[in-house]
């Protein structure tokens, strides 16, 4: 997958006063992973922290994340999906 990816949002947010009709999602380093683990709270879900790693790779704010259309959200996370390696067979 190229580096970034862009996602058009079907719905789009806004952030502080300007409208975001697409998200320029790069790839994670090894630190973002990381943070990504060190961030889980206890009684957190991997949800959070897939929607934590979005806003820091998206750099959205994750209250801008809550804001996000689910299927919007979706998207976002099948290119994330798509640039972590597959777990061997």
């Amino acid at each position: 997958m190229n580096d970034p990816a862009r996602v058009k949002l079907v719905r789009p947010i806004k952030v502080e006063e300007r409208m975001i009709t697409e998200v320029v999602i790069r790839r994670p380093k090894v630190r973002d992973l990381r943070a990504m683990e060190k961030m889980r709270e206890p009684g957190g879900t991997e949800l959070d922290q897939g929607i934590a790693m979005a806003a820091a790779l998206c750099d959205l704010p994750l209250e801008a994340m809550d804001e996000m259309d689910a299927a919007d959200f979706a998207a976002v996370s099948e290119v994330l999906g798509g640039f972590l390696p597959k777990a061997p067979a």
